[in-house]
């Protein structure tokens, strides 16, 4: 098949989206986003077009930071795949970041995608992380003791928090990383400097959490430092920082760590796994 790799256009969005609905069991997170990645001016949409101009491939490319890249996103027609539009796309990906002065690229895939990973090890990605992520339902009663729920950080507290979590587990299986939404990449104390600016860096006995609240009825966890004995108490607090806002689940993305793994299902969730990829350019 002849196709041609071109920058994704708003009049691309109507062919593309009858194709990108029910990618998975429960639908697919494409059309919610595509209008504001295509118009976005510090990201890119690729697309991979047929002889007649028709978009049957997609990928998204971004940067996080002044170095890292991330690609996700990335979709192929059902009529079109194993034709090499993935690999070109994700080619095509590399190059707009390495453009714009990433050193690294990195994504994510579900753990059980056997295609993607077989894919990502021919194109020179490696597997450098395993995360679990949930949601958790907000219980309507508070849960944990008073004096071990979570108060807000200052900048002060910075220095104790990241030393903590650089020596920790957590920062060892998940590679030094923070997880913003389903973008991943490394972890600097400005994050936690920044959060407290913003009121959303908090401290608790049992350890500390940066947080942000996308929307009124959820909170996510960014990036969490605490022992295993620990950890559940910690995420009680965090459960009942989140009912104190107002919201009704806690969004979870934490490295996969068997402690980490028993605290969350005890907690009522089913954790699902992620396999985080970087490249080196």
């Amino acid at each position: 098949m002849d196709f041609q790799v071109r920058i994704a256009r708003e009049e691309d969005i109507p062919l593309i989206l009858p194709w990108t609905r029910d990618t998975f069991e429960w639908g697919d997170y494409i059309p919610d986003r595509l209008p504001a990645w295509i118009t976005d001016p510090d990201s890119v949409v690729l697309v991979a077009v047929d002889s007649e101009g028709r978009p049957r491939a997609i990928t998204h490319a971004l940067m996080l930071s002044g170095d890292e890249g991330w690609l996700e996103g990335a979709r192929v027609h059902p009529d079109r795949r194993r034709m090499g539009l993935g690999t070109a796309l994700n080619k095509a990906g590399v190059a707009w970041l390495k453009d714009q002065g990433a050193r690294v690229v990195g994504l994510a895939a579900e753990a059980d995608n056997e295609p993607v990973h077989l894919q990502m090890e021919q194109l020179g990605y490696r597997a450098v992380s395993r995360w679990l992520h949930a949601e958790l339902a907000v219980p309507g009663d508070e849960i944990c003791p008073p004096e071990l729920h979570l108060r807000r950080a200052v900048s002060a507290d910075v220095d104790a928090a990241w030393m903590f979590w650089s020596t920790s587990d957590l920062a060892h299986e998940g590679r030094g990383m923070i997880a913003e939404g389903w973008h991943w990449r490394r972890a600097r104390p400005d994050d936690l400097a920044a959060g407290a600016g913003r009121g959303e860096f908090f401290q608790a006995p049992t350890g500390w959490v940066l947080i942000d609240q996308p929307g009124e009825d959820r909170v996510r966890l960014l990036w969490m430092a605490t022992a295993r004995a620990d950890a559940p108490r910690l995420l009680e607090a965090l459960m009942d920082l989140a009912r104190g806002r107002g919201a009704e689940t806690v969004s979870v993305k934490v490295p996969k760590i068997p402690w980490v793994a028993e605290t969350l299902v005890r907690a009522g969730a089913e954790p699902g796994e992620v396999v985080i990829y970087w490249k080196a350019l």
